[in-house]
C-alpha cells in the first residue's frame, strides 16, 4: 500500500487512510508519494540518477588573493576594536564564500547583519568571563557557571541554527530550520550527559543525532530535507576509528619505547637534545594521528549524511577523501606556520574549494523546474524577532 508524506511539516499517512485527500491536513502542502528507505547504507552510495534528471556540480569561484584582502583588513580592524569588529569580519568572511559558491549559474548568499551576531558573541563572550571571574574567585561558582551554561546552551544552538538557515539563501529563496527546541535539548544536553553512564557506548548514536538533528531539519524555500541515515553506521565508523588507534599504539609503543632506550640518561635537572627530540617526535605522531582520524570521520560523515538525503526531487553526492583531506589539513597547518598566518587565506579557500568540486547536485526533473516551483519559506519572517543571534557551531 502506498503511503504519503508532506515534505513541508513530516506528516505522512497510507493512501486507505487519506481517502483521497491530497493536501497534508497539518499545512495545507499537497503530498507526495513516501519513496522507500534506500538498502544501500553505506556512506559511499550510489546515486542513480532517474531520467531526464540534470547533474550539477557546484563551482567555487574565489581566489586566495581576494580572500587575502579581505582577511588582512578584517585581522586589523578586529585587532584595533578589541574584537567588537569580529562579527563584522565573519559576515563579510561567510558572504565572500557564499558568493563565490555558484550553482547552474547562480550564486550563493549571506543576508545576516553584523549587529545580530555581535549579540550573540557578546551572550558567548560574557558567559566566559563569568567563568573565569567565578573560577578566579570560588572554583566553586565556576562549576556552577558552567552548569547553567550547559542548560542554556542547547537554546543557544537552537537559536543559531535557525538564524543560520533563515540568511542562507538561493535564488533569493532562504533555506530554512524546523528542528525543535526540546529536540535541540534531547540532543545536546540529554545525551552528553549519558556517557559516562554508558562508558562512552553512547557517542556514535550522539554523532548520528547530531546530524540528524541538522539534517532532519534543514529545508529549501517550503521544501523539507529527509534524512535517511541509520545510526547503526556511525557505530560501525566510530568501531573501525577504535581499531585503527589500536592498531597504530600497537605498533607504535615498541618503537618509541626502542627509541627511548638509545637515548642517553640526562643530568639530573637537564633535558639533552635526545629527550628533547623524544617528546617531541610523541608530539607529532599523535598530531598526525588525530589529524587523519578528524579528517577519515569528516569525510564519511559528509559524504553519509549528504548521500542519504532527500531534498524534495534533489539528491546529493559527496566524494570526499579521507587521505586528500588529511594532506590538505597537515600542508594548510605547515603553511600557516612558515608564513606566520599569512597563508590563513589561501589554506581556507583550498580546503573550501576541494569539498565544493566533490559535491554533485543530482535534481529529477532539472535544478530549474525545482527552484521555480519552491516558494520562499514566509513563516521564517514571521517570527525574525526570536531568532536574533548567531553562533559558531561545530556540526
Amino acid at each position: 500500500m502506498t503511503h504519503f508524506v508532506c515534505l513541508n511539516c513530516g506528516f505522512s499517512a497510507s493512501e486507505k487512510d487519506l481517502d483521497g485527500i491530497a493536501t497534508c491536513p497539518e499545512c495545507n502542502v499537497d503530498l507526495q508519494p513516501e519513496r522507500p528507505r534506500r538498502k544501500d547504507d553505506s556512506h559511499t552510495a550510489t546515486i542513480t540518477a532517474p531520467l531526464g534528471s540534470q547533474r550539477c556540480k557546484p563551482v567555487f569561484t574565489g581566489s586566495a588573493g581576494e580572500f587575502f584582502r579581505i582577511w588582512i583588513v578584517n585581522t586589523f580592524l578586529t585587532i584595533l576594536t578589541l574584537g567588537l569588529y569580529a562579527p563584522w569580519a565573519k559576515v563579510r568572511e561567510r558572504r565572500f564564500f557564499y558568493q563565490h559558491t555558484v550553482m547552474d549559474g547562480q550564486p550563493f548568499d549571506y543576508t545576516a547583519h553584523p549587529v545580530a551576531l555581535l549579540r550573540g558573541y557578546l551572550i558567548v563572550g560574557g558567559g566566559i568571563l563569568l567563568y573565569y571571574l567565578a573560577e578566579a574567585y570560588n572554583p566553586l561558582y565556576s562549576l556552577m557557571v558552567f552548569g547553567i551554561f550547559s542548560l542554556v546552551l542547547p537554546f543557544l544552538i537552537y537559536k543559531s541554527l535557525r538564524f543560520f538557515a533563515r540568511h542562507s539563501v538561493y535564488r533569493n529563496i532562504p533555506f530554512h530550520f524546523r528542528g525543535t527546541l526540546g529536540e535541540s535539548y534531547k540532543t545536546y544536553l540529554l545525551y552528553p550527559m549519558l556517557i559516562p553512564f554508558t562508558f562512552g557506548l553512547i557517542i556514535p548514536y550522539w554523532a548520528f543525532q547530531r546530524k540528524k538533528y541538522f539534517f532532519g531539519n534543514i529545508g529549501f524555500g517550503t521544501t523539507a530535507n529527509i534524512f535517511q541515515g541509520s545510526a547503526r553506521e556511525f557505530y560501525k565508523l566510530y568501531g573501525l576509528v577504535v581499531v585503527l588507534l589500536v592498531v597504530i599504539i600497537f605498533f607504535s609503543i615498541p618503537i618509541l619505547m626502542s627509541f627511548a632506550t638509545m637515548i642517553p640518561a640526562p643530568e639530573a635537572g637537564i633535558f639533552n637534545a635526545g629527550m628533547i627530540f623524544f617528546i617531541l617526535s610523541i608530539y607529532f605522531t599523535t598530531l598526525v594521528v588525530s589529524t587523519f582520524v578528524q579528517q577519515y570521520i569528516y569525510a564519511w560523515t559528509t559524504n553519509y549524511c549528504l548521500g542519504h538525503s532527500e531534498l524534495g526531487n534533489i539528491r546529493f553526492q559527496s566524494t570526499l577523501k579521507a587521505k586528500q583531506l588529511f594532506w590538505i589539513r597537515i600542508t594548510n597547518i605547515l603553511a600557516i606556520i612558515f608564513s606566520v598566518g599569512l597563508l590563513i587565506p589561501w589554506a581556507k579557500v583550498r580546503r573550501t574549494r576541494y569539498i565544493i568540486d566533490n559535491l554533485t547536485v543530482i535534481a529529477g526533473q532539472g535544478l530549474d523546474e525545482f527552484t521555480a516551483g519552491v516558494r520562499p519559506d514566509e513563516s521564517a519572517y514571521g517570527d525574525v524577532a526570536t531568532d536574533f543571534f548567531d553562533i559558531d557551531i561545530g556540526l
